[in-house]
Formats: C-alpha cells, structure tokens, sequence
C-alpha cells in the first residue's frame, strides 16, 4: 500500500515582535489608501496588500495562529454566491472586508505592543547628548497610537524630518508653537498631505510638552536645540489630564497656520 505523502510541518513564527510590529504598522498605514474606493479600482492593490500582510502574520505569529485564522475570516468576509451577484453586493462586500482587515491589523498590533521590551528612556542629557535626546524623544512620538500633540514655542522643520518621519499616518498630529517661520509651514505644508494634521501659532506657548494619547512628557529645552550647549530633560508628567486641560483652551484660541 502506498504511502501518503508527509504533511510539512505548520510555519513557526521566525520574526521578532518589534520587527512584526514595525512591518504591520506600515500595512496599517497603506490599508488606509484602499478606503473609499471600487473594488474594481482596487482590486490589484488589494491583492497585493493581502499577501504581504498575510505573510507578515504568518512570519509574526505563526501559520496557524489565531492573528491568521481572523485574517483569513476577514479575506471571505460579506456575502457570496455561487451565481452572478451585482456590482453593488461586491462593492459592499470590499468595504467590509477593508473594516474587517483593519480590526486584525489593530488587533495584531495591540497584542505585539504586550510583547514589546519597555523603553527606558534616560530623562536627563548633558551637553553634547543631542543622539541620546532624539532617540528617546522619538520613541516617546512612538508611543502616539491615535493622537500626537507637540507644544513647543521654538519650533523648525526637523520636528517633522527627525521625530515624526516613521509616524502611523493614522495618528491625528497637532502642533502649536508661538512663530512659524517659512521653512517650517512649507514642510507642515507637504506634511499636511497625509491628512489628520494641524499646525497653529499662538502667543501663550512658553512651555515644551509632548502628549501622546493619554500620556505626557515635559520637556526642558526647546527641541530644536535640546541638548546641544546646555542640558535638559524629558520627565513623563503624572497628571496628563491637567495637562491637557491646561494647553486645549490655547490651543482652541490659536490661529489655525496649516490644516490637513
């Protein structure tokens, strides 16, 4: 009698969780481009889009894991026939299957971030710090899963160009410095192009904080300079809801530079 052929063995997750996080972060980000559309219009990206992160699971989780398992529950989601449907069921069918994709990716994510080692992140700089500043000031924009709002009242571009290159552009972003001087609103400008951004100027911004979610940090120096000739700090602040009480009504009264 013949032998069956052997079943390979399930793919085993081989991806560390930060690299996981990092690529599903990205698909997120690219999932947001398929909203809104046809599905005719769509249907090549998506394909493309499916396969990556379908990939990106199984190299995070596992062939069979559960992340893949409701991935694959979102792929077949909405209703199907074995005849002829209307273009209006398969269009509906594609906006359901964008939700669906969206809930596992967020899902995935939310579950990495469990995973992830604890940053630790310094607080103090000396003079001549300025790497060890901007790698844990970018971490703290990192943090950033749905909103980011930076108060600073010396502010350039490379707020945009160092700190939030590598932001989900899911992340509404709100800035509020005192001047904007032209380089800075030309960049806020090109930056504004994702969407869910807003700059603003006001003549009350004298501190520098940084909230992210439901978190906040108070910086010593201002950013552009921090840690170049004099030392500073970066000290998350245990009242993030004060806080925000504090800078909301300045914000509210400032004028409104770039919108996006």
């Amino acid at each position: 009698m013949p032998r069956r052929p052997a079943v390979p063995p399930p793919r085993l997750a081989d991806w560390s969780p930060e690299k996981t996080h990092a690529a599903l972060k990205t698909q997120l980000g690219a999932l947001d481009k398929l909203r809104g559309r046809t599905f005719q219009d769509a249907k090549d990206e998506e394909l493309e889009w499916r396969n990556l992160t379908q990939n990106i699971l199984t190299h995070g989780f596992g062939e069979y894991s559960n992340n893949v398992t409701q991935f694959l529950r979102a792929v077949a989601s909405g209703d199907h026939y074995v005849y002829e449907v209307l273009d209006s069921v398969t269009q509906n069918n594609f906006a359901l299957r964008i939700n669906a994709y969206t809930a596992v990716v967020k899902s995935s994510i939310a579950e990495l971030e469990y995973m992830l080692p604890e940053t630790e992140i310094t607080g103090a700089y000396e003079p001549g710090d300025e790497y060890q500043f901007y790698r844990d000031l970018k971490t703290v924009v990192g943090f950033a899963a749905k909103e980011l709002f930076i108060v600073d009242n010396f502010l350039d571009t490379q707020i945009f160009d160092v700190y939030m290159e590598n932001l989900n552009p899911l992340v509404t972003v709100r800035v509020l410095t005192q001047r904007v001087a032209d380089p800075l609103r030309l960049v806020a400008e090109k930056f504004s192009r994702h969407g869910n951004f807003e700059l603003r100027s006001g003549g009350d911004v004298h501190d520098r904080v940084v909230f992210s979610d439901d978190r906040c940090w108070v910086i010593g120096h201002s950013i552009k300079d921090a840690a170049r000739n004099k030392p500073t700090y970066i000290v998350e602040h245990s009242g993030a809801t004060a806080m925000k009480g504090i800078y909301e009504p300045i914000w509210a009264a400032a004028t409104v530079v770039v919108k996006g």
